[in-house]
Parts: C-alpha cells; structure tokens; sequence
C-alpha cells in the first residue's frame, strides 16, 4: 500500500489501525475468559499493554497473536501474584470508604482514604505500562508505578482526562465498548505512560 498517498492513505491507515485495536480486544477478551476471568485479566491486560507498547516504539508489522500469547503465557503466574494485590488493595480501600461513610463518619478519616484511593488509582494507572517496560522485582513494580504517577503530573492528569471522555463516548456509544472497550482504554494509558517513562528515563541521562 506504499502507492497509496494522501487521504487515500489516510483512510487506510485509520482503518488498519481500527482493525488491529478490535483484533487486540477480542483476543483480550478471549484470553480473560481462558484464565476463568480472575485469574485471566490481569495476564490478558500485560499482553495487551505489551502489544501496545512495542507499536508505540514503531514496531507496527508485530504479528499481534503470536506477540500477545507469548506475553500471555510466560507473565500468566507473575502477572496473576501482581493483579490478585492490586485487585485485594482496591477491594480493601473499596469497603474501607464504605465504613467510613456509614460507620465512622469522620470527615478527617474519610479525607484521608480518599487521599490514599486517588494515590491507588493513580498507581493503577501506570501499573501496566510500567509492567510491559521494565523488569523489576516483584514490589518494585508497585513502587515505581507509584513514583512515576507522582513524577510526571500531566500525564496523569491528561490519562484522567482521557478516561472520563472515554466513559461519555461508551455512555453515547456502547457498541464500541463491546468490539474496542480494553484496547481503546488501553491505548491511551500506555500512550501517556510510554511519555512519561521516557521524560523519566531522559531526565535521568541529563
């Protein structure tokens, strides 16, 4: 398709792109289920991210399959210990707010969850992109995920901004969340989370 130029290649390329981010959601998809749905989404959304990841440093022609279920399959055990924490985490902060709000009703105590839950989130945000770049040991992935969020603000703010625009158009469009939801969440997080561990990383050679 090289002959191609202008909004020829436009379209095209829009379309490829289109195609790969619903190919990379179904296969998500399929693999949440193989692993029982617990036990498969957390491998699922590394592999993900991955793929992700390795088109953000223009390696476009990836055979996503293959690159997917490698991912999937020698992550599964690591990836599983790491997304059971997470998950256990928000769940603990989770019923941690609703005692607060309905049992001790302290306004200083239900400000500092809320304090500690927006600093999980934000660390939830980074986990994956972090995940897929680096090697780490096991608790430094929390760690650095966490330092990063704190280091590079705008690009945290901008992957908030992007997930509340993201939830209008689902609102508006839903049939996009059921053919694209995970890889179109997925892209922009590990597009600013690519930005910000560079900025991190250049900062650093300096």
């Amino acid at each position: 398709m090289t002959s191609l130029h202008g909004i020829f290649k436009w379209v095209y390329d829009l379309g490829d792109w289109l195609a790969k981010i619903m190919y990379l959601h179904i296969l998500w998809v399929i693999f949440t289920f193989l692993g029982l749905g617990v036990f498969g989404i957390s491998p699922a959304t590394a592999a993900l991210f991955s793929v992700i990841h390795k088109w953000l440093e223009k390696d476009f022609d990836i055979p996503i399959f293959k690159n997917f279920y490698s991912v999937y399959k020698t992550q599964f055990l690591k990836a599983n210990r790491l997304g059971i924490i997470l998950i256990g985490l928000g769940i603990f902060l989770y019923f941690d707010m609703k005692i607060s709000q309905q049992y001790i009703q302290l306004l200083y105590v239900h400000l500092f969850l809320l304090m500690i839950s927006f600093l999980y989130f934000l660390t939830v945000l980074y986990f994956f992109p972090v995940f897929v770049r680096y090697e780490l040991k096991f608790f430094l992935y929390f760690k650095q995920s966490f330092f990063v969020a704190l280091a590079r603000p705008l690009e945290s703010i901008a992957m908030i901004i992007c997930l509340i625009l993201l939830y209008y158009l689902f609102s508006f469009l839903p049939v996009l969340l059921f053919f694209g939801g995970s890889s179109m969440i997925a892209f922009p997080l590990a597009w600013f989370g690519y930005r910000a561990c560079i900025g991190i990383e250049e900062r650093k050679l300096n």
